[in-house]
C-alpha cells in the first residue's frame, strides 16, 4: 500500500485523475488514520493519509470513502484503488 488512485468525474475538465500518497507510520497509534490537506486549490484536496502500522488496506479504502461521502463528492467518484 503506498497511493490510493483515484478517478472523478469533472464537469469543467472531464475526468480527473489523482493519487493520494499513503504513507505507514510506526511512531503514531497503530489504529489512527490522519489526512493531510493540499495548500493549493485540487479537485480531491488530499496530499497524503498517515496511517499506523495496524491500519489495513481496506480501512484505508473506507477512509477514502467516507472523506468523499462527507464533502459530496463521492458520487462523482469514478473508481478507486489502493495500489
Amino acid at each position: 500500500m503506498t497511493s490510493v488512485a483515484v478517478e472523478m468525474f469533472c464537469s469543467k475538465h472531464g475526468l480527473e485523475r489523482f493519487r493520494v500518497k499513503v504513507v505507514k507510520r510506526f511512531n503514531m497509534p497503530s489504529n489512527l488514520i490522519v489526512p493531510e490537506l493540499s495548500q493549493r486549490s485540487t479537485i480531491g484536496e488530499l496530499k497524503c493519509i498517515y496511517v499506523g502500522r495496524g491500519i489495513s488496506d481496506k480501512e484505508v479504502e473506507k477512509f477514502m470513502v467516507n472523506y468523499f461521502r462527507e464533502r459530496g463528492m463521492l458520487e462523482r467518484v469514478v473508481k478507486m484503488r489502493v495500489i
